[in-house]
C-alpha cells in the first residue's frame, strides 16, 4: 500500500502508565513532597531530638543530685547524725519484718570513707601534695584564686581520678547549658532575633524564625563558655614561666609533675568542655561540617588528655589560649547577624578573620615548630614511658603528638577555606553568610 493511502492513527490523550506498575494502579503515590510536608518532617525530627535532650538532661541531673547528696551525707560532719537517723529507721523496720544484721559504726565509717572519696574526686581536685588540703573540698575552690601558686598547699599531682573530675564537670556543663538555653538564652533570642523577610508561607516563616532563635541561643552559650575559658586561661598563663614568643620554656623544666590548683582545674575543665560538646553537637541541627567538628573535638580531647598525662601541659595551655579569641569574635558576629545588624556582623567578621589568622595559624605555627624542633633538642628521649617521674617523651609519643597537632591544623585549614568563601561574599556585597548552614542563609 502506498504511503498516501495510510489510515491516520488517532492518538488517545491520557496519563502514561509507568513501566512495571500493576494494572489499575494509580500513579498519584509518586506525587512530589511539598514544602509544608518537608517542614513537617523536619519539625517532627526536631521534636524527637528535643525530647531526647530533655530525657538526657533529666537523667544527668538526677545522677548529679544523687552524687551531691551522697557527698553531703557521707561527710565527716554529717556521719554521726546520718548514722543515728539510719538506726532509727532500722528500729522501725525491725518491728514489722526481719531485716539483715545492722551495720556497725566501724563498717558505716568505712563505707562513708569510700563513697566520700569517690564523690570528692568527682567534684573536687585530686592529687594534692599536702593531704590536709583534701579535708574540705570547698577549700579547693577558694584556693584557685587566693592562694599563691608557690605554696605547697596548692600544688597538685596528676591522678587517675582526674578522669572522674573531667567527666562529672562535663555533665555539669551539659545541665547548665540546658537550663541557660531554656530559661535565659532562648527567651532572649525571641526578643532580639530579627524576623525573616522572605518566606513562602506561614509554616516556612515560623521554621526560619525558630531556627534563628535556636542558633542565637547556641552562639550565646558558646560566647559565655569561651569567654569564661579565656579569662581562666589568661589567669593561668600569668602564673607560667613561658610565653608564645618564648617557646623554649615549654621544655626547660620538663617534666613538671605538679601544678597549682587553678592550672589543674582549668586544664580539666577544658576537657570537660569538649566532653559535653561531643554530646551537644549530636543534639543540635547538623551542618555540613558536622564530621569535621566531631573529629576536632576528639582530637582536642586526645591532645588535652595526652599532654596532661605526659606533662606537656605548658604546650596545651598555650594552644588553649590561641583557640579561644577567634571563637569569641565569631560568636559575637553571628549574634549580630541573627539580630539583623548585617553591617556590624561584616565588621566583626573581618576582625574575626584577622584574629583567626594571627592566633590559629601564625601563633599555632610557632607552638608546632617548638614541639618539632625544641622538644628533641632540649629533652633527651626515653626508651619507655615513666608515669612516676613524668618523663613520657619517647620517639613514639613525640611522633604521635606531632600527628595530632598536624591533624588539628588540617581541620583549621578546612575551616579557613570556609572563612575565605564568606570573606569573598563580604567583598562582593553579599554579606557574611555561614556556609555551614543547612538550607537557609543565617
Amino acid at each position: 500500500m502506498s504511503k498516501g493511502f495510510r489510515k491516520p492513527v488517532k492518538r488517545i490523550k491520557g496519563k502514561k502508565k509507568s513501566v512495571g506498575s500493576a494494572p489499575g494502579a494509580s500513579s498519584s503515590h509518586a506525587a512530589p513532597r511539598t514544602p509544608s510536608m518537608e517542614l513537617s518532617a523536619r519539625d517532627k525530627a526536631k521534636a524527637r531530638v528535643a525530647q531526647i535532650e530533655i530525657y538526657a538532661t533529666t537523667a544527668v541531673s538526677f545522677l548529679l543530685l544523687v552524687m551531691a547528696c551522697a557527698h553531703w551525707f557521707t561527710d565527716v560532719r554529717q556521719r554521726v547524725a546520718t548514722f543515728q537517723w539510719l538506726q532509727g529507721v532500722w528500729n522501725v523496720y525491725e518491728q514489722y519484718a526481719s531485716v539483715p544484721r545492722r551495720p556497725s559504726h566501724t563498717s558505716w565509717d568505712s563505707w562513708c570513707d569510700l563513697v566520700h572519696s569517690f564523690t570528692s574526686s568527682c567534684f573536687f581536685l585530686s592529687g594534692a601534695t599536702n593531704k590536709s588540703v583534701v579535708a574540705d573540698g570547698w577549700e579547693h575552690v577558694r584556693s584557685l584564686w587566693t592562694t599563691s601558686p608557690s605554696s605547697p598547699n596548692t600544688m597538685y599531682r596528676r591522678d587517675p581520678r582526674d578522669v572522674l573530675f573531667a567527666t562529672t564537670w562535663g555533665m555539669v556543663f551539659f545541665v547548665v547549658r540546658f537550663v541557660l538555653m531554656q530559661c535565659v538564652l532562648l527567651p532572649l533570642g525571641r526578643l532580639l532575633v530579627s524576623r525573616p523577610t522572605a518566606a513562602r508561607d506561614k509554616a516556612h516563616y515560623q521554621a526560619q524564625l525558630q531556627r534563628r532563635i535556636a542558633r542565637f541561643g547556641q552562639q550565646a552559650w558558646i560566647l559565655i563558655l569561651y569567654s569564661a575559658s579565656l579569662i581562666f586561661v589568661v589567669r593561668v598563663i600569668q602564673r607560667q614561666p613561658f610565653w608564645i614568643w618564648k617557646p623554649q620554656y615549654f621544655w626547660l623544666d620538663y617534666p613538671a609533675t605538679t601544678t597549682d590548683a587553678l592550672t589543674k582545674a582549668v586544664y580539666l575543665w577544658e576537657a570537660s568542655n569538649y566532653i559535653h560538646q561531643v554530646f551537644v553537637i549530636n543534639l543540635e541541627e547538623r551542618r555540613s561540617d558536622f564530621w569535621q567538628m566531631l573529629i576536632h573535638h576528639f582530637v582536642t580531647l586526645l591532645l588535652i588528655g595526652g599532654s596532661y598525662a605526659c606533662c606537656f601541659h605548658y604546650v596545651g595551655i598555650s594552644i588553649l589560649f590561641l583557640m579561644d579569641p577567634a571563637d569569641i569574635c565569631l560568636s559575637i558576629a553571628k549574634l549580630f547577624k541573627y539580630m539583623g545588624f548585617s553591617t556590624f556582623c561584616d565588621v566583626l567578621f573581618t576582625i574575626f578573620m584577622l584574629v583567626w589568622i594571627i592566633t590559629r595559624h601564625v601563633g599555632y605555627a610557632f607552638v608546632w615548630w617548638s614541639c618539632f624542633k625544641d622538644a628533641p633538642a632540649l629533652i633527651s628521649f626515653t626508651n619507655q614511658l615513666d608515669l612516676a617521674s613524668g618523663h613520657m617523651l619517647t620517639r613514639t609519643t613525640y611522633v604521635f603528638f606531632l600527628i595530632l597537632l598536624t591533624a588539628l591544623q588540617a581541620i583549621l585549614l578546612i575551616w579557613f577555606s570556609m572563612i575565605v568563601n564568606i570573606a569573598v561574599r563580604v567583598l562582593t556585597q553579599q554579606g557574611a553568610v555561614d556556609t555551614r548552614s543547612d538550607d537557609d542563609s543565617d
